[in-house]
């Protein structure tokens, strides 16, 4: 009898904890499921908060559509970290809930260190690289220009030698204060250097006062300071048909291509609504245009080519919420249809001694060579190899001043000075001085005076 009591107790108690460890293995499956749902990008894209419905759109044809939403936004940090992270990001589900006002840039941004350099690890040598940027000209051949730059990218070239290059900010402390959450308008920058000691630059025409400055906090310079559409970019339409001419995407063969391309661009306009309105709008637009162009028969499916470049450029830099447009996200890298670098290096952000940060293109990339359907429009620098340069290519607002600082001596190196933007000479280079830059003017067809 006793056996028998025994035996079932026994029998009961393994039961139990074979049933407890199921129902642990159960719990434990679900909730693993469960914490890899909440950081997929479309638990974050559409359950956790609503961020701009264009936002995954271009997160998937960015250089970083295979890296999570997660790993930049809460950082590749371990398991328990993360856990510790998730709650703070409650106020965006409280947002979708309630209604919130769309930001135009992320507040919840990990330190690179947790992000970025988990996989650009600084360490490492960076080298030059070489950018060919390909534009196409509205006339009927859409011809073709050609701007050639080595990029500067490199930090340490040579041991127990200074930084130089793009990266230099990496390898630097650098500290800035910016007076608007996009951080177009840098107004306070502080470069600290290895020995403790500090060099803070102040943007002269800035209407901040002291005591506004004060109020802000300081951050260190990130990469994403930069580099801030790597994850979703929102690139200048025009551009990007520039790129689907290169790329054979847009045949350039068609007559007129890239002026038909512009005309739709600015036909587009303020393109919003609903997706399936912004596609009926544009579909008819392309329609207008290749019956406008009376296509030849023979042009037939480069037609059809056009018409579906075309389409995608103008759906993925539209938005839904009417006022915005791809201007609205300011692309920091380089300084093309923003300030970008210029922010910083304008020739403004003055130290004590007045010394400004330095404003010299080749610090990132080198002379732009241009050329144009095989014509050379650059003429490239004759300096020696091994020839210094002279003190004042050093000087901080060299690349702003040097057209009021001419002498013979200059024609040693670079040949017969002659002013203009359609090239021929060293100091008419059309990449220079043939556009307006944002923030900074280097225009001069014609010598000072």
């Amino acid at each position: 009898m006793r056996f028998g009591i025994r035996r079932a107790t026994l029998w009961g108690g393994a039961m139990t904890i074979v049933i407890g460890l199921i129902a642990i293995a159960i719990l434990t499956a679900g909730g693993i499921v469960a914490w890899e749902y909440t950081n997929s990008d479309a638990f974050c894209t559409n359950s956790c908060h609503a961020v701009h419905p264009e936002e995954p759109r271009a997160h998937a044809t960015s250089s970083h559509a295979r890296v999570h939403c997660v790993e930049c936004h809460m950082g590749r940090n371990s398991t328990l970290h993360l856990m510790a992270l998730k709650p703070t990001h409650l106020k965006e589900l409280w947002g979708m809930i309630v209604g919130y006002e769309r930001p135009l840039t992320s507040s919840t941004l990990r330190p690179a260190r947790e992000a970025c350099e988990s996989c650009h690890w600084p360490a490492s040598k960076h080298f030059d690289a070489v950018a060919i940027r390909k534009h196409y000209a509205a006339d009927p051949d859409s011809t073709e220009t050609s701007t050639r730059l080595v990029i500067h990218t490199s930090m340490d070239v040579e041991r127990d030698k200074p930084a130089r290059g793009i990266h230099w900010h990496i390898e630097n402390d650098v500290r800035l204060k910016a007076l608007d959450p996009q951080r177009r308008e840098i107004a306070w920058v502080e470069v600290r250097k290895p020995d403790g000691t500090a060099t803070v630059y102040r943007d002269a025409t800035s209407k901040a006062s002291k005591q506004e400055l004060e109020a802000i906090p300081a951050r260190r310079m990130e990469c994403f300071d930069c580099h801030n559409q790597v994850g979703h970019p929102f690139r200048n339409p025009t551009n990007v048909v520039d790129q689907a001419i290169a790329s054979g995407r847009i045949d350039r063969s068609l007559p007129s291509a890239k002026t038909r391309a512009e005309a739709l661009i600015a036909a587009a306009g303020s393109l919003d609504g609903p997706l399936a309105e912004r596609t009926a709008r544009v579909d008819k637009l392309i329609a207008e245009s290749a019956a406008k162009a009376g296509v030849a028969p023979e042009n037939k499916e480069n037609e059809q080519k056009f018409g579906a470049a075309m389409k995608e450029i103008l759906l993925d830099t539209s938005f839904q919420e009417k006022g915005l447009t791809w201007k609205s996200f300011p692309n920091h890298v380089g300084h093309a249809d923003s300030p970008g670098c210029f922010r910083c290096h304008d020739g403004k952000h003055l130290n004590e001694k007045g010394e400004a940060i330095r404003l010299q293109c080749t610090l990132c990339h080198s002379i732009p060579e241009v050329s144009k359907e095989g014509e050379r429009l650059t003429v490239a620098s004759t300096v020696a190899p091994g020839v210094d340069p002279p003190p004042s290519h050093n000087a901080p607002n060299f690349m702003h001043d040097h057209r009021t600082k001419l002498d013979k001596s200059c024609t040693t190196c670079h040949g017969p000075v002659k002013f203009g933007r359609e090239g021929g000479s060293f100091c008419s280079n059309p990449a220079c001085h043939g556009r307006t830059w944002p923030a900074v003017n280097l225009n001069l067809t014609k010598p000072p005076g």
